[in-house]
């Protein structure tokens, strides 16, 4: 019988992470009468200006998405048998990534040298987790033998790879960058005014670097159903 655990906290992970982008985004609209999105709005703005008791909710509700994408790299490297030299890197990754995340989510941008640094960092780890996830199941592709098993392996192998190179594809997109300039506008009594542009690329990135984060034990929770 396979093991279930993986699953579980995979799903808990993504539950929490799901209800704390909703309560946050609803606690925005309250703030500011603006609806939040990923594609041109920063992962720190569901805390600006107010502190992180304003969007309590939201904020604890992430660190417990956070905390078990820990749990499960923690699970999978006490499974794995004899601990190797990926499941090792994987936890250091996982725990590493979970607390730049939190930087993103907590930190003002006016700290915009380390807020880029951070990010940068973010998103290379990012790629890196699900990079390791495709390693380990081309490790196990090579140890079954049974059909099934090696299709899980290359299901496993094939959400890895996307995942990564979704994520490369993001950090060398020229666009994305935190020179932003504002669009002009005309409001609703004829005045030219400035607005934030429709799509920032790298407000995206550091979203997607958070959910790929937390899809990339998908992989790993594939490869456990192998017998």
């Amino acid at each position: 019988m396979p093991d279930l655990l993986p699953l579980v906290i995979f799903l808990v992970s993504l539950f929490f992470f799901v209800g704390g982008y909703y309560f946050s985004a609803v606690f925005y609209y309250k703030k500011h009468s603006v609806k939040y999105s990923i594609k041109n709005m920063f992962p720190y703005e569901f805390n600006y200006p107010s502190a992180f008791k304003n969007n309590v909710y939201g904020n604890i509700a992430f660190i417990i998405a956070l905390c078990s994408a820990m749990a499960f790299y923690i699970y999978n490297l006490m499974n794995s048998g004899a601990i190797n030299v990926t499941n090792v890197v994987l936890l250091v990754f996982a725990i590493s990534l979970a607390g730049l995340i939190a930087c993103l989510l907590f930190m003002p941008l006016r700290y915009l040298r380390t807020h880029m640094i951070i990010s940068t960092l973010a998103m290379v780890l990012a790629m890196g987790m699900p990079a390791l996830g495709s390693f380990i199941a081309i490790e196990r592709l090579r140890l079954v033998t049974d059909g099934v098993n090696k299709a899980l392996c290359i299901i496993a192998l094939v959400v890895g790879v996307v995942l990564a190179t979704t994520m490369l594809i993001f950090v060398f997109n020229p666009k994305a960058t935190y020179k932003i300039y504002l669009e002009k506008a005309t409001d609703e009594k004829g005045n030219e005014v400035t607005v934030r542009p429709k799509s920032i690329p790298m407000a995206f990135n550091e979203w997607w670097s958070i959910i790929t984060y937390l899809l990339s034990p998908l992989a790993l929770v594939i490869i456990s159903f192998i017998k």
